[in-house]
């Protein structure tokens, strides 16, 4: 029985890590090719330039208020903390009263949905 449990338990993780990879890449392309900023630079280690952490903030963002997950959940897809996301989250609230910015955030919340409604079918 317990190897059972062990396997389901391994097979389970496997599907959580395989799913957090699709949401992560699905959320560095949406945001990087919408702010012209390079993919690998939006995990790298480090804040990066200014136009580099605003587009992670976006990402980390939209994973937390569109997508549902927690700070913590979404801090590890770009290998943050949950203050940090906390913090991003924040930041881009506070951004969203401008009209631009706010539609800006707008549509990528809306591609984000879209997408994640393609990969479940």
């Amino acid at each position: 029985m317990s190897v059972q449990v062990d396997r389901a338990e391994h097979r389970d993780s496997r599907c959580r890590r395989a799913r957090a990879e699709g949401t992560r890449r699905m959320l560095v392309s949406l945001v990087g090719s919408a702010l012209s900023v390079d993919r690998d630079r939006l995990c790298a280690a480090g804040r990066g330039t200014a136009e580099e952490a605003y587009a992670r903030q976006i990402a980390v963002y939209i994973a937390h208020t569109t997508l549902g997950l927690s700070y913590t959940e979404a801090g590890r897809l770009f290998g943050r903390d949950r203050t940090t996301v906390a913090h991003a989250c924040r930041i881009i609230e506070e951004r969203r009263e401008s009209p631009r910015v706010d539609q800006f955030v707008d549509r990528l919340e809306r591609a984000a949905c879209g997408n994640t409604a393609e990969r479940r079918a």
